[in-house]
């Protein structure tokens, strides 16, 4: 299928379906916890429905059974989080009755729920309606921080509107509903109930692990028609009462409508009104709509499905596909979401002193002058002056480090720089890098410093724009300093018994050891990345020593394996000191269980393979979790693949597994794999309702989906790598930074899900790793796939260097001294990995460096070589005049330019007969020498020389234990240039 037309949009609106994962999964027995409501891309506002709790489900707003016909609606709110697994947000709740009924008691607690049936719902970007089974008609709309609704009256006498301040996403649940006091919120109403602004309360998210803090949303609404005026002198209609209200509004009998359109700020209500006036000052319902299909179909575009394009040639089967890709990219752009205002205002994360510990259940809130995003701007290493438009919250560090991050750097860099910058901006009014921020506060439901690896993620994939120097200062503040807190909550608890004993001791700190490994290899990997302009700045001052330190506790992972078991486990206090203690079984994993988390350090799987048993018993154990054969032939069942937070099998429900399904690239069984994650797609996900298997968690869960519809996943989250796997459709286009890059295959993915080669621009590429420079990069990257599993990319290490083999041959035996016709080298260098090999090639006789060239570039003598994976370059070489006569012994070395990624190898020695020009002039002829096969010689650099008699550089068969390490600093020394000591172990460790 030909590419779309560049430029062009598809209209891919059509293939979202915000009701997928709305209801409870039936295996793992969590929901998606989405709000199907109405939002714009990153919205502040996700103007929707609320619903009663049980639980945690539901803590999205929105709860109804897979099957449901019918189901009520307790209110409707202006502000929803996205998939999270706690409650929170949803304020200003309103409804519409047709009746003088309040939406809430007297105490605040939501009353009479309002029943619909689930055929009357819909619901797609930036809509959501729904037809009450009193007869209204409700339909809501959203810009970025405003929402639009339309209520439908069934009569014009019927139009009654009830609001209440005191309501909130706390609401629905009946362990902490009817709470807050009309003393900390506040509803005033004009004359003519054409407007309504006040202040609500947003509760502390994730009670009680969560932030001890409420927070304020002003709002201001307007109305298109007045109050209906009372005929009784005491009625309570159309007076506010308790920061509650029930209104009746006068419609005229033709058309029972009653249209509102409100604005919300963090700040003030004049800050909605402005919000209002600036986004909506006067647009109708449909032109609201309209404006949001455009910016969703800018968003999703940034992935462009070719059979998107074309859809009543779709399958039933490949609109299910389509449906399941679009609406998960839907969920990954509308997190986190905007929390400034329009002209920049929002609430400050800095909290008062004495901090507070306890969340009051009344509402109130802690007083704090507004700050503005023009406030933060900062100095760029380069010394240029950077800034930043908007800041966001709803930032959900623990969930969204391992893939989410990544790939809003990818598709949304914009979004992504203005995240990493608001998370800096936090770091410096709270103290510290949050951990879990919603509205304008920390919270810590979650074990971790996760705003490391987030920033190490983002900045890997290419979101730089934003305050690298400061947050780099934040990063090692986070990593060193024992009393750095964030309004309280430590980066870094109870780090001085980890130091000491290399782990956090007893039962309840298994995967909390686990994520403190991660935030310090985040930290370790961000602080290398950023270079030495930026360690070195004054303010931040980061030394070898603190990287060593870091790269050494990346590896305190070891002491979770037990021996006897090669699991991973807790552990008590030693009674010795440098010894480990005694072993707990089983140990506890949060929200999931050892097999999931095993695999959860991807930066580490090679030392972790080898300590737990090496390949074929990483195999097993991964077979084990996936419920997997050998021969890749078994069907996992949903409940197999997603077997909730106490099984043993695998839970895609949850993060901590989410890098498991490429861990067989690690062991040499790629086509592993690509089998594994695509029956994941295919079973754990589905289009209906209880469509996710477990919470969306701000887009993270989503964001899996993404990157494993492409074939690709981060699962070393804090490097610039991802992992391969065979995509999900057969062409797309992935815009990145405004590029594109095509990913093809040459079949149907669904019958073929197997490897057999692959290529980058042409090129043929045979590893199962990519790093993130090369996609971004690549015009085209295609698969050729197979029914059956394949060996491609078995037998090359995902991240290790692999081996490269030079050859050359010389287009003559001897060379005339001054002569201006050169002797040719043609030198080409081929890779295990069957990329094509970058760097440069040196010509040398003995010591004495003869002639160079650079490989596998755009310079024209560094082309590849036709029919190969591998580059070819000629270099001529000439000798001056006042050489002696002589033999030179030539050898052709391969440099490359990433060392972690291409071994450094030599072709063997040749000789180069030298012989004294001639005693007068010659004619001018072109020197010709028949060419003379060449032999190949493979890995490594050699010293000494032989001569195969033929003129070529031949293989001298000496050993292959120098390294390019000692090859590079034996040539430098040869050339009279200082040797640089290189820390291998730093460097080994990166993976890109």
């Amino acid at each position: 299928m030909a590419a779309p037309e560049v430029g062009k949009q598809i209209e891919l609106t059509q293939f979202v379906n915000p009701l997928i994962g709305t209801s409870v999964s039936s295996t793992s027995g969590y929901a998606g916890n989405i709000s199907p409501g109405a939002k714009m891309p990153f919205g502040m506002v996700t103007f929707g429905p609320d619903m009663s709790r049980t639980n945690y489900n539901g803590s999205g707003g929105y709860l109804v059974p897979a099957n449901a016909t019918e189901a009520s609606v307790n209110f409707f709110s202006l502000t929803h989080l996205n998939g999270v697994g706690c409650p929170g947000q949803g304020v200003v709740g309103m409804l519409p009755r047709t009746t003088p009924t309040s939406v809430s008691n007297a105490s605040g607690v939501p009353q009479q729920p309002a029943k619909f049936q689930t055929s009357s719902e819909t619901a797609s970007p930036g809509e959501y309606s729904v037809t009450l089974d009193s007869g209204v008609g409700v339909q809501l709309g959203a810009t970025e921080r405003t929402g639009i609704a339309r209520f439908t009256y069934p009569a014009a006498d019927k139009g009654y509107f009830s609001l209440d301040t005191r309501l909130n996403g706390t609401s629905n649940s009946s362990s902490t509903r009817g709470k807050v006091k009309p003393e900390n919120v506040s509803l005033e109403i004009s004359a003519d109930g054409k407007v309504l602004s006040g202040k609500t309360v947003a509760p502390a998210f994730c009670i009680p692990w969560g932030t001890a803090y409420n927070s304020n949303v002003y709002f201001y609404a307007e109305f298109d028609k007045p109050l209906k005026a009372q005929a009784d002198p005491a009625s309570t209609v159309n007076k506010e009462i308790n920061g509650s209200t029930v209104l009746q509004y006068d419609l005229p009998a033709n058309d029972p409508t009653l249209n509102m359109r409100v604005g919300i700020s963090p700040v003030s209500v004049e800050n909605a009104e402005l919000n209002l006036r600036t986004e909506n000052e006067s647009s109708s319902l449909e032109q609201v709509k309209a404006a949001a299909t455009n910016k969703w179909n800018a968003r999703l575009n940034t992935v462009q499905v070719d059979q998107a394009a074309n859809p009543g040639a779709l399958t039933p089967e490949q609109h299910t596909n389509l449906e399941k890709f679009y609406t998960s990219l839907y969920r990954v752009l509308g997190s986190p979401t905007i929390y400034s205002d329009v002209n920049g205002d929002f609430r400050s994360l800095a909290a008062n002193k004495p901090l507070t510990t306890v969340v009051d259940p009344t509402g109130r809130v802690e007083e704090r002058a507004p700050v503005n995003v023009a406030d933060y701007d900062y100095t760029k290493p380069d010394g240029s002056k950077g800034s930043y438009s908007t800041h966001y919250s709803g930032l959900s560090f623990w969930d969204t480090y391992r893939s989410q991050a990544q790939l809003l750097a990818i598709l949304a860099p914009d979004v992504a720089n203005d995240v990493a910058q608001s998370t800096v901006v936090d770091g410096m009014q709270c103290g510290a890098l949050p951990h879990w921020v919603d509205a304008s506060d920390d919270s810590t439901p979650m074990s971790g410093d996760n705003a490391l690896p987030v920033l190490a993620g983002s900045y890997a994939f290419g979101a730089r724009d934003f305050d690298v120097v400061t947050a780099a200062k934040l990063v090692k503040q986070s990593a060193f300093d024992p009393t750095s807190a964030c309004n309280g909550n430590k980066s870094f608890p109870n780090s001085a018994s980890y130091l000491d004993f290399g782990y956090y001791t007893d039962a309840d700190h298994a995967s909390a050891n686990i994520e403190r490994f991660n935030s310090d290899y985040g930290a370790y990997s961000f602080l290398s990345a950023v270079g030495e302009d930026v360690r070195n700045n004054p303010a931040v001052a980061v030394t070898d020593s603190d990287l060593d330190k870091l790269a050494d506790r990346t590896e305190l992972w070891k002491n979770m394996v037990d021996p006897a078991t090669g699991k991973l486990v807790a552990r008590k206090a030693p009674t010795t000191p440098g010894t480990l203690g005694d072993v707990v079984s089983p140990g506890s994993f949060h929200e999931s269980t050892e097999p999931n988390y095993f695999w959860s350090f991807g930066q580490s799987w090679d030392d972790l393979i080898e300590t737990t048993g090496g390949n074929e018993a990483a195999i097993d154990r991964l077979n084990a979790l996936f419920s997997m054969d050998d021969e890749l032939t078994a069907k996992p069942t949903l409940a197999q693949l997603n077997g909730g937070q106490d099984a043993q099998t695998f839970y895609m429900g949850n993060e901590p597994g989410y890098q498991a399904p490429w861990a067989y690239n690690w062991v040499g069984r790629p086509a592993a794999s690509q089998y594994v994650v695509s029956q994941l797609r295919e079973t754990a996900f589905s289009t209906a309702r209880d469509g996710m298997p477990g919470n969306d968690d701000m887009g993270a869960q989503s964001s899996w989906f993404v990157f494993a519809s492409l074939g690709l996943f981060p699962v070393s989250p804090s490097d610039p790598g991802l992992a391969i796997s065979s995509p999900l459709f057969p062409a797309a286009t992935l815009w990145a930074n405004g590029k594109p890059t095509r990913i093809t295959t040459d079949g149907d993915p669904a019958s073929s899900p197997f490897i057999a080669s692959m290529e980058v621009d042409g090129h043929a590429y045979g590893r199962s790793w990519m790093k993130a420079s090369t996609l971004e990069q690549a015009s085209n990257v295609s698969f050729k796939l197979s029914e059956k599993p394949t060996e491609w990319a078995a037998n090359v290490h995902p991240t290790k260097a692999a081996a490269t083999t030079t050859t050359a041959e010389l287009s003559a035996r001897s060379l005339e001294i001054g002569s201006t016709t050169p002797v040719n080298a043609k030198v080409t260098v081929e890779s295990a990995d069957l990329t094509l090999p970058k760097g440069t090639v040196e010509i040398r006789n003995g010591n004495t460096l003869l002639a160079s060239a650079p490989l596998g570039g755009t310079s024209p003598v560094a082309k590849a070589a036709a029919g190969s994976a591998g580059a070819a370059v000629t270099i001529p070489i000439t000798v001056p005049n006042s050489t002696p006569v002589s033999v030179m012994k030539l050898v052709a070395t391969f440099v490359p330019a990433d060392p972690s990624f291409l071994a450094s190898s030599a072709s063997g020695v040749a000789d180069l007969a030298l012989t004294a020009p001639a005693a007068k002039p010659t004619p001018t002829a072109e020197a010709t020498a028949s060419a003379v096969p060449t032999q190949t010689v493979t890995n490594v650099p050699t010293t000494g020389s032989s001569n195969d008699g033929s003129g070529n550089l031949a293989n001298t068969g000496l050993p292959a234990a120098a390294g390019w390490i000692l090859l590079l600093g034996l040539l430098a020394a040869a050339a009279g240039v200082a040797t640089v000591v290189v820390n291998r172990r730093r460097l080994g460790r990166r993976h890109g």
